[in-house]
Parts: C-alpha cells; sequence; structure tokens
C-alpha cells in the first residue's frame, strides 16, 4: 500500500531515462504470458471484465500508457511506457509507488484524487526529465483518470504521461488527443451494453419474481442454454434443488439491503450436470443484476484436495494399524526367544542339562516365525527382493500339487481347469508357492475342511486400462483363480481382506498377514489381485499377470556343497549390523575360512586394496554412508573381474538389477537366514 508514500523525497533533477530500448515481443504479448498469480490481480483467467477493458484499451493509446489496479496498485503498462523510465522494461505487475518513487513528493498527491475518484490532467506542473541516453531533457505532464468496476467503485486508474516540450499548436493536438482518448475509455467504461457483451463473466438480470429477463453472451456459452431456452423461466428451476432455499432467502434479504456480498450456487447446464458459481449483485428497485464467476474448476480442486487428506488419513490409520499389530506379534516370539534363552542360562548355571534341547528348539521355532513375519511384511509392503523368471503357469502349478493337497487336507477336493497354452509370466517361483499356500490355507478354514477347490488359468488380453486409469494398462495377461465353495464373506469383511493384521479367524489362528502378502506379491509382479464373494456361495481370489515374451529356460537342479569345511579361503565380510556380523564371522571361521571383517563401504574397500586377494566378498547391500553394498561389488570388480560375491539383504528401497546377479561368480541371500544356509551358500560359491 502506499497511504504513506515512499521513505524518501525525489531528487531535484528529476527521473533519469533508460535507453528506451523496446521489447522484442509486444507487450500485450508480454501481459499474456506473465504469471499473475503471485500478484494482487491473481490469474489473468479470473480477471473482472472491467479491467480486461481497461488494459484492452490501453494497449491500443499512441501515449506512455499504464493501468494501475487494486489496493496494491499493480501495475500493467503498453511498450511506450516502457522506455519511459530506468528499470521499467521489468516494471510489470509491479506496484506504481515503487516504480515513481523518485518523483513520489509529485506524482503521490494526484494519485489520491484519482483513487478518489477524480480526473486530474496536470500539464501546469510538469515533470523534467533527462534522458540517460542522450543527456536530452524534456519536459512531461501526467493525466489520471479513474477507472470503475461493475458496481460503479473506483478500483484503479489510467495512467498517461505526454511530453510537453513541443510547440504550442502540437501541445495542443497531443492535448486534444489526450482528452478524447479519455472520453473514450470513460464512454466504454459507462456503456453497460458494451460490459455486458464483453465480459468473461456470468451476467444476468431477474425480475422481482425471479424470472429470468436476460443473460449475456458469457452465461449462454458456460451453461449452453439458448436465448429462446430460457427467456422469462424462473431462475429455480435452473438452481440445484439443494440450492434453491437459501437462494430465495438470499434474494429477499438482498433486496431488503441485508444481504451477504456473495452467494455460491449450482445451475444446470443444458446438457443436465451443474456448475458452481460466485455471485455478485446490485438491485435498483425493480431488477436485479448479478455477475457470477464459474468456479467450477476450484471446487473440483478443493474437492481433491480434500480427497488426498482423506486418503493420507487412512493411511496413517492403516499405519497405526500395522504398528501396533507388528508390535504384538513381535512382542509375543521376543518373549518366547527371551524366556527360553533365560531357562538356558538358568540351567547351565545350575549344571543341569536335561531340557537343554527343548529351549533350543522353542526358541529356534520363534525365531523361524519371526523369519516368516518379516517376509510377510515386506511382501505386504512390496519391498521384498524378488528373482523372477519366466514361468510356464501350468506347469509350475502341477509341481505345487503335492504341497497344496498337504495344505487343503484329505477332505477337500482340488479341481484344475487350465488353460491349453497359458503364455508365460514372469515370477518369483518361491513367493508364487507363498501365496498359493496362504490362499489355500484359506480356502480350508472356509469350507472348515470339507469342500472344493478349484484353480484355474486363463489367457486373458484388456482392451482398456483395468480396473480403471490407474490400474493394469491394456495388454496381454494370464489369470491365476483360486476358488472355493466355503461360507464366503461379507462386504465389510471383503473392503478390509487385504488390509495387515485384519483377520477373521480365532484368536491365535491366523496373523492376518496372508492375504496383505499376496496382494503385496501380486502388485510388486505387475499384477492386479482383487476378491469376489458372497455369504454362503464361496470365494473367488482373481490374480492377473502380465504376460511375458522371454523363453522358459528349464531350472537346473539346486546344487549340494560337496565338502562341509573350507580350507582356509578368504573371505572379506562386510555389514553394519554388529552382532550379525559377529555371529556370522565365528560360524565362517567355524567352518574353516578366514575371515576378516568391516562394518562399511569405505573401510571394505581400504582392505581389499591392502590384504587382498579374496577368494569371497560377502556384503549386506543396505550399508551406512551412502555407499551401498551393490556399489562394492562393482569397485571391487574393477579391481578383479573375477571376484566372486555373495549378496545379503533383508529389505532393499531399489530393486535390485538383474545385470548384477547374472554377472558369473554373484549370488543373493535373503535375511533372516540361517547361519548354516550362509556357510553353504559359501561353499558352493567357491566350489564353482
Amino acid at each position: 500500500m502506499i497511504a504513506n508514500g515512499p521513505p524518501h523525497k525525489p531528487s531535484p533533477r528529476g527521473v533519469q531515462l533508460s535507453s528506451g530500448a523496446k521489447p522484442a515481443a509486444g507487450m500485450g504479448e508480454r501481459i499474456a504470458h506473465f504469471d499473475w498469480r503471485h500478484t494482487g490481480l491473481g490469474p489473468l483467467q479470473h480477471w473482472q471484465a472491467s479491467l480486461r477493458i481497461a488494459v484492452d484499451m490501453m494497449l491500443l493509446s499512441p501515449f506512455p500508457s499504464a493501468v494501475v489496479w487494486g489496493p496494491d496498485l499493480i501495475v500493467i503498462h503498453n511498450d511506450a511506457y516502457v522506455a519511459l523510465l530506468e528499470g521499467l522494461e521489468h516494471g510489470l505487475g509491479t506496484s506504481f509507488d515503487t516504480l515513481w518513487q523518485a518523483a513520489w513528493s509529485d506524482v503521490g498527491p494526484w494519485v489520491f484524487k484519482a483513487l478518489e475518484g477524480r480526473s486530474s490532467f496536470v500539464e501546469d506542473q510538469p515533470l523534467w526529465i533527462e534522458c540517460a541516453k542522450s543527456g536530452v531533457k524534456a519536459w512531461y505532464a501526467f493525466s489520471y483518470t479513474p477507472i470503475r468496476d461493475e458496481q460503479h467503485e473506483v478500483v484503479g486508474f489510467l495512467h498517461k504521461v505526454i511530453e510537453t516540450t513541443a510547440s504550442v499548436d502540437m501541445h495542443h493536438k497531443w492535448r486534444e488527443q489526450a482528452q478524447s482518448f479519455e472520453r473514450q475509455i470513460k464512454r466504454y467504461m459507462d456503456d453497460r451494453e458494451y460490459m455486458w457483451q464483453l465480459s468473461r463473466d456470468a451476467m444476468i438480470i431477474v425480475t422481482r419474481d425471479l424470472k429470468l429477463q436476460s443473460a449475456n453472451p458469457a452465461w449462454h456459452r458456460i451453461l449452453g442454454w439458448s436465448e429462446e431456452q430460457v427467456k422469462d423461466l424462473p431462475i429455480l428451476q435452473l438452481i440445484h434443488p439443494a440450492d434453491r432455499a437459501e437462494l430465495q432467502v438470499s434474494v429477499i434479504d438482498f433486496v431488503r439491503q441485508r444481504g451477504a456480498e456473495q452467494l455460491e450456487t449450482r445451475m444446470r447446464h443444458a446438457d443436465g450436470h451443474y456448475r458452481w458459481f460466485r455471485w455478485n449483485a446490485s438491485f435498483d428497485g425493480h431488477l436485479l443484476t448479478a455477475v457470477g464467476r464459474d468456479i467450477s474448476e476450484d471446487r473440483e480442486e478443493a474437492m481433491r484436495q480434500s480427497r488426498a487428506l482423506l486418503l493420507n488419513s487412512q493411511r496413517l490409520e492403516a499405519v497405526g494399524h500395522l504398528a501396533g499389530g507388528m508390535a504384538h506379534e513381535m512382542n509375543n516370539l521376543l518373549s518366547g526367544i527371551g524366556g527360553s534363552l533365560e531357562l538356558l542360562q538358568r540351567r547351565l548355571g545350575q549344571g543341569r542339562m536335561e531340557r537343554i534341547d527343548s529351549y533350543v528348539d522353542l526358541a529356534r521355532d520363534s525365531v523361524q516365525r519371526a523369519m516368516s513375519l518379516t517376509h510377510r511384511l515386506l511382501a505386504f509392503s512390496r519391498q521384498q527382493p524378488l528373482a523372477p523368471k519366466p514361468l510356464n503357469m501350468n506347469r509350475q502349478l502341477a509341481d505345487m500339487e503335492p504341497l497344496l493337497r498337504q495344505v487343503l487336507g484329505a477332505e477337500i477336493r482340488l479341481n484344475w481347469e487350465m488353460d491349453v497354452e497359458p503364455w508365460a509370466v514372469l515370477l518369483d517361483v518361491g513367493q508364487l508357492e507363498n501365496s498359493l499356500v496362504n490362499l489355500c490355507a484359506n480356502a480350508y478354514e472356509a469350507c472348515l475342511g470339507q469342500g472344493n477347490v478349484t484353480i484355474r488359468t486363463i489367457n486373458t488380453r484388456l482392451a482398456s486400462a483395468f480396473p480403471d486409469e490407474l490400474g493394469l494398462p491394456p495388454g496381454d495377461y494370464v489369470a491365476l483363480q483360486v476358488m472355493d465353495d466355503g461360507h464366503g464373506m461379507p462386504a465389510d469383511d471383503l473392503a478390509k481382506a487385504f488390509e495387515p493384521f485384519f483377520t477373521t479367524k480365532p484368536t491365535g489362528r491366523g496373523s492376518g498377514l496372508g492375504l496383505p502378502m499376496v496382494h503385496g506379491f501380486v502388485g510388486q509382479s505387475g499384477g492386479y489381485i482383487w476378491l469376489e464373494s458372497v455369504p454362503d456361495h464361496g470365494t473367488k481370489a482373481c490374480m492377473l499377470f502380465p504376460r511375458c515374451h522371454e523363453a522358459i529356460v528349464e531350472p537346473p537342479m539346486p546344487p549340494v556343497p560337496q565338502v562341509s569345511r573350507a580350507n582356509g579361503q578368504r573371505v572379506l565380510l562386510v555389514d553394519d549390523e554388529h552382532n550379525l556380523r559377529l555371529l556370522m564371522r565365528e560360524y565362517l571361521r567355524e567352518r574353516g575360512f578366514v575371515v576378516c571383517d568391516v562394518t562399511d563401504a569405505n573401510a571394505a574397500l581400504e582392505r581389499y586394496r591392502h590384504d587382498g586377494p579374496f577368494d569371497l566378498v560377502i556384503t549386506d547391500i543396505g550399508l551406512p554412508g551412502g555407499f551401498s553394498g551393490r556399489q562394492v561389488a562393482r569397485a571391487v570388480r574393477m579391481i578383479n573381474s573375477e571376484q566372486k560375491i555373495l549378496l545379503i539383504t533383508g529389505y532393499t528401497d531399489h530393486p535390485l538389477e538383474p545385470q548384477l546377479l547374472e554377472v558369473p561368480g554373484t549370488a543373493l541371500l535373503l535375511k533372516p537366514f540361517e547361519l548354516a544356509t550362509l556357510g553353504n551358500q559359501a561353499l558352493l560359491m567357491l566350489a564353482d
């Protein structure tokens, strides 16, 4: 605001002129492309009709001219105005008092008069301005013309600058042209019909009995009605039923001069949908004139943001539920492990050896259950490391049949409905097996141990995105379905089926992680899963996996180490988890390896350069310091291209590059693992 003016007065010499260089692009184009959102005027498409008209007329002026608008006195000027002062080439959207700060003592009083609604042509007090480029001095007279909006309120002024050093005849000629231009601006601003036709906002005139007398072209364009369709139509017929009562009360209050300044309503489009408008109105005693701005897109954006906030709230609730369930399960497992170790320690301290094996077995059982829990959580979060390969779904299911029959039991009949020639899919065999075991276990529970389970494969081609634009893209997929004829699921349970730790099973008979794990695995594999169920009519789990065009390679038989101990081979062990690293080091030494262990990637590379070579490098993928196990593998292979590397990980936020695992002498081991598995894998790699 400029109520108090700038803090200093202009210099006696006046304001220095710029070089007068004209912008490369016309000012009209610059105004159209200027980002007005960060000014008091707001986006260009939301400008009032009176502002747009004033700017259009200003751009046609041969004089250096500017429209100054709003409480912040934002400047919109023409090309000629740019050459007037230094800095005006960047003056678009700047406040007027900032641009004319050096001459404010002369300019300010006339600005305040214009804002009070009084026009001024200041020729008896011109400013003496020196051209910075040529040094030529000239006198300039200023003109200030108030600009009013549709409610006849002063919202700004037109500022024009005229050089007055020419001859008297030329001076009078310019003055007459300027005054003519002012009269033209005033005529257009006062011409209601012109405003009516040019306004981009909707304008309507309504009678006292709320009949639509007329509407401007913008209203017809926005809502699609013709003049014949709505002439003398009761306006309430076009208002959304939920808004009609509020509109009637607001109109009565407004006529009595008690109404609110603005009102938001929905009006019906010609094709049947509704658009939101924010209305301002005036009443002359007989007719109500209303100006409405279409705010449908603004409200839709607000609704999208509201939905996003709701979704984030639901996600936070799910995270809280997940954390609570995880804490409950882990506390149970840790209690079993801690209790077993405590009793084992007491028995050893007492010198009693009976039942020691049972305490160890109890602790190992809890550890195995904890491993399974973490794997399921990683599957649910889609963060588990996968080792996908091209599969024939029918052949893979046939290999799993004995395991699935064991899960289902003798009294459940397993039926197969297989596509004759299913397309290949790219899946992790182990996770596919775990998913089918979970689905069959759920089917067994739903059938109460007796019934039918059907597994079906179908080649499926999607012609459009499924189930919506955010889902699977069009293409070829292999459908895998698991159906049972059990008791089914109600709609409320079906909606929560994939939430972690949600289960309808009795306490102690289900962790609530089976279906979430399947959901995570299918999603991480690029597929989609959904459930179909009706109470007392069974449940169908439907999965879609993308078709794979790679050739299917028969897997080799899993290797078995020929020796149980190493013969002094050197191992570089890299892991930042202190306790785990000590256990791995001790076990590998017991198996005959010579082990050097370090905590991070930098220490590993330094040890490799000074104490190498090593027969095997075992490194965790997630290491501190921003240098991962992947980078350790690449770095050591730059030193020794044939270096054998065993990568270990329990979590990775970035998928492992297939090229890294395909390099000969590279293997991956997932945490948590048994120490024996680590030792056997190391022996297998060194035996190659």
